[in-house]
């Protein structure tokens, strides 16, 4: 059991690290960039922040649970 918990702490972990830096990018993107510059008619800091940000961690979620996290056998008998 106790590899079981290890495990979900380092992928909980892992997990809110993403999320804060998911955060934080939109925060820099949102607020750093200039208001006036623009994309296709579109501002550029909406476009970062809420068009290409999500997809970019999208991408980065499936890639953290395909290399990152691991099948764990809940079936198994538990340790004292």
């Amino acid at each position: 059991m106790n590899s079981i918990v290890s495990v979900a702490r380092r992928e909980a972990s892992l997990s809110v690290l993403l999320a804060l830096l998911y955060l934080a990018l939109w925060a820099a993107c949102a607020w750093l960039v200039p208001p006036a510059l623009t994309l296709s008619g579109w501002p550029l800091w909406f476009l970062l922040s809420c068009l290409f940000n999500p997809l970019l961690f999208i991408v980065l979620c499936t890639l953290m649970v395909h290399w990152c996290f691991r099948a764990v056998n809940l079936d198994a008998p538990h340790e004292p």
